[in-house]
């Protein structure tokens, strides 16, 4: 059950007090840093107002040296934020106007201090321990070589931070109550909220104690209200489960005599046909034997017996006959094997003409593509190539062949896509199935190497020769669930179209 008074409640209260005090304190230093920078660019801003006016007002009373008109304007200036004043005149290197409220400027050396000045110079001083800044804005007038004269207005550091620290301070009390009134908000709801939380809770700790009666009220209308109903339907389903599981034990010894029943007459059933199925796939399993076998002799034995009955008709001398069979069937044997293995040198020096690539592979197509297997061919504007019109086909049948044959062998829905183009070398040939690809692609040209129980492992043979013939390439590679055969023929024997 859950631990309402120890666990949700103070959880909940010092996960969002802590929330809340920490974004508030990091608002109170955003905000706290935010009005520092502000209060100290308006004090800066409101001095480089000043001066510059200022300045501009004392052009024409330094020029006509009327110290009497620069004091009025010197007093025109509230110096409750500065801590000293100086006008000095450049042109009779003395102080037109010279005020502070501590006797500061009593530790200037007028003479150096506008010695070689003729721009706006802000800088930080110390006096007697304490840090000053000090702004000093030239009196120009056009045409002359020297400033008129020089307006200095100072002002110290800690004025302006003990203005920062009554901020700093104000806020700190502001972010203090908003703190607490913040915690008093959540205390208020978090028990506002674990309250049907409790009741909730002692509903459930007396279902699980046995009674299965008990249900609860709650109508909050949000996440708890659902959770109230959701037990109320759990506890229904529940009741149903008992009553039903009660109902099902009274039956449950009938059903499982016969369910047990049943069970023992389908094993028998199941061991009575798996034995007719082992009987049937070693009937299938010699007959494919047979079969093959039957395929690779049938030649020879048809050849045999031909010969058998024209030896018959001339010679009486039967062990000769024997012999003479012997003989004529192992030399059929030979020159058929002789016949395939020819094919490695009959392909050299073979003639070319200008084909139609797509006549090739359509003629292909129709002699070996069953009607069950999809074709999809990607037709390109390249069709004429200039190439051996046998050994083309020879590639394009067995590659094709080779396609159907895993087809039928895993007895699969074959799709069968061709793509040809040209680039830049080569006019390639793709062929594409889905038949699940090839156990060892790097294997797969090698002679009498298969996985077909029909086949004699030459066809991929042939067509690697055949290409090597034509100074092509060919490579087979796996991809998703099948083989992809790659064929190319050097560019060189292209034709040109008419």
């Amino acid at each position: 059950m859950l631990k309402i008074n120890k666990g949700i409640k103070a959880k909940l209260i010092i996960s969002l007090v802590a929330t809340t005090l920490g974004v508030l304190v990091l608002y109170s230093i955003a905000l706290d840093r935010s009005l520092k920078n502000y209060s100290r660019k308006e004090s800066e801003k409101t001095i480089l107002f000043l001066g510059r006016n200022v300045s501009i007002l004392l052009q024409k009373a330094l020029f006509n040296q009327d110290y009497g008109e620069i004091k009025n304007i010197a007093r025109s200036i509230i110096l409750e934020n500065f801590d000293f004043l100086i006008i000095y005149d450049n042109i009779t290197a003395n102080t037109a106007f010279l005020e502070d409220k501590q006797d500061i400027t009593r530790s200037f050396n007028m003479a150096k201090m506008f010695e070689n000045k003729s721009a706006f110079e802000k800088t930080s001083i110390a006096i007697g321990g304490e840090n000053y800044t000090r702004y000093l804005f030239p009196v120009t007038l056009p045409g002359l070589s020297k400033p008129l004269g020089f307006l200095v207005i100072g002002m110290s550091e800690g004025r302006i931070e003990s203005q920062l620290k009554q901020i700093t301070y104000r806020l700190g009390i502001i972010s203090i109550l908003l703190f607490l009134t913040l915690t008093g908000i959540i205390y208020l709801l978090s028990d506002k909220i674990v309250k049907p939380l409790k009741e909730l809770n002692r509903n459930i700790g007396k279902f699980a104690s046995g009674d299965l009666t008990v249900r609860s009220n709650i109508k909050t209308g949000d996440e708890i209200g659902d959770l109230s109903e959701n037990f109320n339907r759990m506890a229904d389903k529940i009741n149903e489960q008992i009553l039903s599981i009660e109902e099902y034990s009274k039956n449950l010894e009938r059903m499982v005599e016969e369910r047990t029943e049943e069970l023992l007459a389908a094993l028998d059933n199941i061991k009575e046909k798996d034995k007719k199925l082992n009987q049937a796939e070693k009937i299938n399993s010699l007959n494919s034997v047979v079969s093959a076998i039957a395929h690779e002799i049938n030649n020879p034995l048809a050849i045999i017996s031909g010969n058998i009955q024209l030896i018959d008709a001339k010679i009486a001398d039967e062990p000769l006959k024997k012999k003479l069979d012997v003989a004529q069937a192992a030399i059929q044997r030979i020159a058929t094997l002789i016949d395939e293995i020819n094919f490695f040198s009959a392909i050299k020096n073979l003639q070319v003409e200008s084909l139609a690539f797509s006549l090739l592979l359509s003629d292909a197509v129709n002699k070996i593509v069953p009607g069950n297997v999809k074709m999809n061919i990607d037709r390109s504007e390249t069709d004429k190539i200039t190439s051996n019109r046998y050994l083309l086909t020879l590639c394009l049948e067995n590659i094709i062949q080779n396609s159907v044959d895993r087809f039928q062998d895993r007895n699969i829905q074959g799709e069968i896509r061709v793509n040809y183009f040209k680039d830049p070398y080569y006019f390639v040939v793709e062929i594409i199935d889905n038949g699940g690809g090839v156990e060892d692609p790097a294997r797969v040209f090698d002679p009498f190497y298969t996985t077909s129980l029909q086949k004699k492992g030459l066809g991929l043979t042939f067509v690697f020769h055949a290409v090597q013939a034509m100074n092509g390439e060919i490579a087979v590679e796996n991809e998703q669930n099948g083989a992809k055969v790659t064929l190319k023929i050097p560019v060189l024997n292209l034709a040109e179209e008419d």
